[in-house]
């Protein structure tokens, strides 16, 4: 038995040495655009001369009706982010799946597989569907850990059906950087010294006082 990834709940199918087409079917959902995530180990019939041909196999259906009808998971319009159909399964055994795409061979352990699953607004139901044919078997086929992620649509203008996203994030406004404003550098002018203009101060002029001539007195005889 293949190990289980996340007990108890994790679904298990043999693979017997015979027609067989067994089915998985998930409840119902209501999302828009949703993306499934789900771990799976697989070893079913396959050629071991041609690496992509497979005998027995398993694949992902898609309902956008309740369950009402399925289609593969890739002709509903949904992809693989990861983990997706490996091989063909062969034309010429009786598979219930004969020449669809599929899982088939061995998975080698647990992998992981992301589907992103298309847009649409009804109720829908994955299923999953493993098929053999008249000859050979194998181990068998697990899935689990399965989670499904979406958005909530939001209505616009009464239309439900707009499919939702995650929205851009609306930018933050980006204050400016604010240009430095430049301070002058105030160059000091120099202050003069008025050099204070002497004042001429008048000497007094001193006016020369004649001298008497002196008289000769007569010598007496």
């Amino acid at each position: 038995m293949p190990p289980a990834d996340t007990p108890p709940n994790a679904a298990f199918i043999d693979d017997p040495a015979e027609v067989s087409d067994k089915r998985l079917d998930s409840l119902h959902f209501i999302l828009f655009g949703p993306q499934l995530t789900f771990r799976q180990t697989f070893n079913l019939e396959a050629s071991s001369e041609d690496p992509n041909l497979g005998f027995d196999g398993g694949v992902l259906e898609l309902s956008t009706d309740d369950g009402n009808t399925f289609q593969d998971i890739l002709a509903a319009g949904g992809s693989f982010a990861m983990g997706g159909y490996n091989r063909i399964i062969s034309a010429d055994r009786g598979s219930p799946i004969a020449g669809r795409q599929a899982w088939s061979g061995n998975s080698g352990g647990l992998i992981t597989t992301v589907v992103n699953i298309p847009w649409f607004g009804a109720q829908g139901r994955l299923r999953w569907r493993m098929a053999s044919d008249t000859s050979g078997s194998g181990e068998g086929w697990r899935v689990d850990t399965v989670n499904i992620t979406a958005c909530v649509p939001v209505p616009r203008n009464g239309d439900t059906t707009q499919p939702c996203g995650t929205p851009s994030p609306t930018p933050s406004a980006t204050p400016p950087t604010p240009t430095p404003s430049v301070t002058p550098t105030v160059t000091p002018t120099a202050t003069v010294t008025p050099t204070p203009t002497p004042t001429a101060t008048a000497t007094p002029r001193v006016t020369p006082r004649q001298r008497p001539t002196p008289r000769v007195r007569p010598t007496p005889p």
